[in-house]
């Protein structure tokens, strides 16, 4: 288990705020505190390396940004989308839905969307 996937799920997902400024009256910037987890959170997405292991997806899966983070989502998506490339999953029913059970299990809405699409899209060329 790579030590960048075990940071992230002792993190879990990051705190929302960073496009809107965070609290009410604070002149539209996130909080030092918010700001120290999404640079702890950033420094471990971006150290993790790929093809990711199925169980390292599963715990990635669960720690998903819930709100944009200025691309850093799009970088542990394509982290969780590279546990696929260790197995020919979508070519099998089987593998396919193992792979969907997955995404569904997403904590959050914006990366579950997204991976979903993705997958939809990709499908759509290869069939």
């Amino acid at each position: 288990m790579q030590e960048a996937v075990l940071k992230i799920k002792k993190l879990g997902a990051p705190p929302e705020g960073f496009e809107s400024g965070g609290h009410p009256g604070d002149n539209g910037f996130p909080s030092d505190e918010t700001l120290d987890l999404w640079d702890q959170y950033q420094d471990a997405v971006v150290a993790i390396c790929q093809p990711v292991s199925w169980k390292e997806a599963e715990i990635l899966i669960k720690c998903c940004p819930t709100d944009h983070m200025a691309g850093i989502e799009w970088s542990l998506l394509h982290c969780i989308e590279s546990c696929i490339s260790n197995h020919d999953l979508l070519e099998t029913p089987d593998g396919l839905e193992k792979y969907r059970n997955l995404i569904n299990g997403c904590n959050s809405a914006m990366m579950k969307e997204l991976l979903l699409e993705r997958l939809e899209s990709y499908l759509s060329k290869h069939s």
